[in-house]
């Protein structure tokens, strides 16, 4: 920068709560810039702004940023930044003006040298030719025209086989200082020898199975989600069940034991909770620290539980205020682009239908100890049986409702390679085995001798456990990320201008090397097809597509360079002079997270 800013602006693609310390300016000697404010911008909560105390002074300076998602995941990230004093510079920026293989171009016949002519004279710092498996072809030293010194000449060492063929080039201008030097112009682009042909790597296929795609992350923060499901869940269903199905009788109470072991786990859960919190935040003042509400609800929800195991008229719904208080802490619900508040009412219904089911399960187990197992079966049998087939449909409901929000477009290896995908599979398996169980149990309701009642309470047990089995995915489906899951080509527009029908196919939609194939349906009348793929902060690429056949353009190479939403513009110059622009997103399977989507200063 050749002027010092006076503020620092970053965009999120979702809104981030921010402390004393999310935004740090740090100078070249270490020390921490003064800051006047930082805040959040009133209109986009996704918008932080920074003001400045003081102008900065000529050097170099680190931004680091410190902010959390609406899921309590901490997002981490830094830039740098200089200012000089230097006048700019009035020299002309170096560019690529022509190359006898023009980019996006069927080269027809044998082709012995790639020649280069450029703005003004420069010096090729790096040269490379690769072939369609993304393997160097031998080339000779780069000649430089004596009679051009704007002109490069490469020879190539051997024929070139029919195929696609990317080249990428490094250049500074001549007899420029070190400075220059340091900041290259580089360019990539694409020609084919005769035929078009996807780039593909060559890779050994060795048969072995890679057992980490099966794996599962289960730290402290998962541990914490995992005892807070199940204290609160539990908590809640044993009191409804006790409170609604049986409304309140007196000879019929839950053990207190039961009740108390879960208020213990839901203890635990939350408390380390605050404290992976703590540990994510050292730096900032405990005072602050209590007031995110990654804080304070939990303390909110342990306070509920306490007055509800001390007053029983309304233990019902403290118990439920604390448990419809989860979806603001954890999870994806509260994400915008997720739905916001519905998603959350969805989310709220989900875990009030599960908390219905699994406390059922465990007031069955924890039955009153002057009751016979056959004669509590049929005092709350057949009820239960009937609620939990509607919490079960429920569950269904919401259950998919939420997937389809928050994943509109995957495919099965894109749910594998992400572990929010491995953990909603795994949950959706057992989920569905419950199901069976417990058609099963319906079954043996209608039936009640003795033998029937002896492997009625032994399923119950194994439904408990498939259950606390299935909290464990549940929280590690909340804590990882569903985008690392998603994968999918939009329109952003839902009409095509000037009638251009276009099919976007993209193999594989994946990082790395990638084919995209542009089809017009209408085969209308064009003269060329541009298409320019960016990414934020400041990534952007273009390259002219290959005409393949009528309507049919192709382009290949490492396209996709990175996880999460690539944003691509396919530029069609129609033979009439217009250009018509058809905007989409690409959504690429990986993990990333709320990161930082832009930066101003």
């Amino acid at each position: 920068m050749e002027e010092p800013p006076s503020t620092i602006e970053v965009w999120f693609q979702d809104p981030v709560v921010t402390h004393e310390g999310s935004i740090k300016v740090i100078n070249s000697k270490g020390k921490e810039v003064p800051i006047l404010k930082t805040e959040r911008d009133p209109k986009d909560a996704g918008h932080v702004i920074t003001t400045l105390d003081k102008e900065l002074a000529p050097g170099e300076f680190t931004v680091k940023i410190n902010v959390i998602a609406q899921d309590g995941f901490i997002i981490e990230e830094e830039f740098r930044f200089s200012i000089s004093n230097a006048a700019k510079s009035e020299s002309e920026e170096l560019k690529l003006v022509k190359s006898n293989v023009s980019d996006g171009e069927i080269h027809k016949g044998p082709l012995g040298q790639i020649e280069l002519w450029f703005n003004q004279p420069v010096e090729v710092r790096a040269i490379g030719i690769f072939n369609h498996h993304y393997q160097p072809v031998g080339t000779k030293k780069p000649q430089v025209d004596s009679d051009n010194p704007r002109h490069i000449t490469v020879p190539i060492s051997n024929k070139l086989s029919p195929g696609t063929y990317q080249i990428t080039w490094s250049a500074s201008p001549a007899n420029q200082d070190m400075q220059t030097v340091l900041n290259n112009t580089q360019d990539v682009f694409y020609f084919a020898v005769d035929k078009f042909s996807s780039m593909t790597p060559v890779q050994a296929n060795t048969g072995n199975f890679d057992w980490k795609t099966l794996s599962f992350s289960f730290g402290l923060k998962q541990l914490a989600y995992w005892l807070t499901f199940i204290g609160l869940t539990i908590l809640f269903g044993i009191s409804w069940f006790y409170s609604i199905l049986l409304k309140n009788r007196v000879e019929e109470t839950p053990q207190k034991s039961t009740q108390l072991l879960f208020y213990l786990v839901s203890l635990v859960g939350m408390t380390l909770l605050i404290i992976h919190h703590r540990l994510d935040l050292p730096e900032l003042a405990i005072k602050e620290f209590l007031l995110l509400k990654f804080t304070w609800i939990p303390i909110l929800q342990v306070v509920l539980l306490t007055l509800g195991m001390w007053i029983k008229k309304i233990r019902l719904l403290l118990f439920g205020m604390a448990l419809i208080l989860w979806p603001f802490i954890i999870g994806h619900a509260s994400y915008p682009r997720y739905g916001g508040y519905f998603t959350m009412i969805m989310t709220a219904f989900h875990v009030i239908a599960v908390a219905i089911w699994m406390g059922g399960l465990f007031s069955l187990i924890a039955k009153p100890k002057h009751h016979e197992k056959k004669e509590w079966l049929q005092r709350v049998g057949p009820s239960f049986s009937n609620w939990a087939m509607i919490s079960v449909s429920v569950i269904l409901f919401t259950g998919i409702w939420m997937t389809v929000e928050f994943l509109p477009s995957t495919s099965l290896e894109s749910l594998l390679e992400s572990e929010w995908g491995r953990s909603l599979l795994m949950k959706t398996v057992l989920f569905f085995l419950l199901i069976i169980i417990g058609y099963v149990q319906r079954k043996t309701v209608k039936q009640l001798s003795s033998k029937f009642t002896f492997s009625f309470f032994k399923r119950v047990r194994i439904e408990a456990v498939y259950g606390l089995i299935i909290f464990f995915f549940a929280a590690s489906l909340v804590a990882a990320n569903p985008s690392a899951a998603e994968q999918g080509v939009y329109r952003e527009t839902p009409e095509a201008p000037n009638n251009l029908d276009l099919n976007v196919e993209i193999t594989p939609l994946e990082m790395g090397l990638n084919t995209i194939t542009l089809e017009f349906k209408e085969n209308p009348k064009i003269r060329n097809v541009k298409v320019e793929l960016s990414m934020p902060p400041t990534w952007q690429v273009e390259n002219n597509a290959f005409q393949v056949g009528k309507g049919i353009y192709k382009l290949t190479g490492n396209l996709l360079h990175g996880a999460g939403t690539i944003n691509m513009k396919v530029k069609v110059l129609m033979e009439n002079g217009k250009e018509v622009r058809l905007p989409y997103t690409i959504v690429v399977p990986g993990e990333v997270r709320n990161q930082s989507e832009n930066t101003s200063i």
